[in-house]
Formats: C-alpha cells, structure tokens, sequence
C-alpha cells in the first residue's frame, strides 16, 4: 500500500479531513451505488462511529452554519458552485477557527483499522481508473496542495475541472470546507503591492531564451508575446518551458500599475502549479513513482532540475 501519496504538505491539522476529501462521499438521496465515490463515502462513513453517524451529523451541521452566515443559498449543486466562484473571485469568507470543519473532523471518533482498509480500497480505485473525473481531481488536488496554492487559485482551477453534476456529489463539496479552512489559516493579502516589492523579488538578466515573460494587467488577464492566453493556454506554454530549458528557466512577471498583490501570487502560484506537474511527469516517467512518493533527495533533484525562478522588472 503506498501511502506516501497522501502527504499533504504543511497542514498537519488538515490532514484527517484531506484524507477524507480523497476517500469522497455520495450525493445524498441519490443512488449511485456504481460509483467510486460512494464506495468511499460507504467505507469512510463505517470507520467514523457507528453506521458514520458522527461524519453525518458533522457535514450536515456544517452546512446549515454556511447557510446560517449566508454562504450558502441551500443544500444545492448551484450554491456550492457559487460558494467556490466566490472563493475563487478573492472574497474572503472567513469562519471563526474554533468553526473550521478540519478542526471538527479531527476530534470525532475513528476506527483506524477500517480507515486503512478504505485507503487499500482508494489505491486501487485510483489506479484502476486513472481518468475518471475523482482521479483527476484527487491528482489536481494533491498538486496544488503540495505546490501550496493559494484557496482562491484552487477553486478557480476547481471550477474548470468541475460541473454542477459533480458537485451534486459531497465528494466534491467537502473540499469547499478545506478551501474555507485554508482562507482563515492565511493572512489577509494587502491589495497593493509592498513598497519595496522588486527588491524582495531580487535582480533578473537581460533577455534570452530560457526567459518566459509574462504581462499581467489590471483585470488579472495574462499576456505573452503579445497574445492574450486562457489559464490553460498559460499553464501549456509554462510547462513546455519548464521542460525545454530545465536548470536555466527563469519566469518574469510585469505587471500593470494598478494590479492587486493577490493577483500577483494568484499567477505565481499558476508557474509553480505547472512546474510541480513538470516534475510529477519527470518522477513518473524516470521513477516510476509520483512526485509524492519520492525520497527528499530525489525531490531535492527535481527541484533543482525543474527550479521554481519567478522575478519582476
């Protein structure tokens, strides 16, 4: 059983409600016996007391706060899109800490036996159906986590991978609950950039080859050579790059006057985002594992081979 995969970086107090995000839940009232998903949501809901009576309660107590604060509009597909595109826009939506669902998890009662059986059970789930929709968003998840993308870059590339069918499912829904514990974990990003802020982002070379650089403009819209890219257009160029010069990569944001500093880290964490998707290939391919199952000496060699060299003007 490789339970490396599940490393989820520098959340510890997370990490019982991350590992229950990858082993998902089924929509509620809906049968959908076939899927993956609800294998795991029967598996997990077994190893939290009896019947899963305590993870019930938890999500369903959770939800009606949201609703409560005014979060949610109702228990509905449509209001949790609209709860991740606010995420996604910057608005910060802030619980008190002592609210955070992570928190709640856990505190409540688990079998561990049961629980490593359910991750022997995703495993092999997540092996045997490496393009389904849980798959790639577990893959995405566990990238973006490990790479410590920012929660309103995470629901924005979320949004893209996700319809309103999937997020019937609280599979999907529970990772909003992480989103919402990762926006209060982090402090309030300033709209303006520091004064001394190029300093802090040190020196760059003139131009040349192994430099990609990229014009961010006031509505967070990216342009290279000229041509304005869609985010998935970007993080296509970005990897090519990544992967025809290695080592000597160098990525340089100009920025327009008037962009806000979370629009900056928003793109900056796009270039690590696919530079972390470089080095998952790399490790795979070279390997034979992912990225996460690497030894810190073998990260330590990708890191160095893919550096991460983002400055400004």
């Amino acid at each position: 059983m490789r339970l490396q995969r599940m490393t989820l970086g520098p959340f510890p107090l997370l990490a019982g409600f991350l590992l229950l995000i990858a082993l998902g839940t089924g929509h509620r009232g809906i049968s959908q016996e076939l899927l993956p998903e609800s294998v795991f949501y029967d598996c997990a809901r077994n190893s939290y007391s009896v019947s899963g009576s305590d993870l019930d309660s938890l999500m369903q107590a959770f939800e009606s706060e949201l609703m409560d604060r005014g979060l949610l509009e109702d228990r509905g597909a449509e209001s949790y899109r609209g709860l991740l595109q606010r995420v996604a826009s910057g608005q910060r939506l802030v619980l008190d800490p002592d609210l955070a669902f992570g928190t709640r998890l856990a505190a409540a009662p688990r079998d561990t036996l049961q629980w490593k059986a359910c991750l022997q059970t995703l495993e092999s789930l997540r092996a045997n159906q490496p393009d389904a929709t849980f798959t790639r968003f577990l893959d995405r998840r566990d990238a973006m986590i490990q790479s410590d993308v920012s929660p309103e870059l995470q629901a924005s590339i979320l949004l893209d991978l996700l319809g309103v069918e999937e997020l019937e499912q609280a599979f999907y829904r529970l990772h909003t609950y992480y989103l919402l514990d990762r926006q209060a974990a982090q402090p309030d990003l300033t709209d303006t950039l520091p004064g001394n802020f190029s300093a802090l982002m040190g020196p760059y070379p003139p131009r040349g080859a192994n430099v990609f650089r990229i014009y961010l403009n006031e509505r967070g819209e990216t342009i290279v050579e000229d041509r304005l890219l869609a985010p998935e257009q970007l993080a296509a160029q970005l990897s090519r790059h990544a992967r025809r010069f290695g080592p000597d990569a160098l990525y340089i944001i100009d920025m327009e006057l008037d962009v806000k500093y979370r629009q900056f880290i928003s793109l900056k964490d796009r270039i690590a985002l696919s530079i972390h998707e470089v080095r998952d290939q790399f490790a795979r391919r070279i390997y034979g594992r992912t990225l996460l199952e690497l030894s810190e000496g073998e990260k330590s060699d990708l890191e160095n081979r893919f550096p991460l060299r983002v400055v400004t003007p």
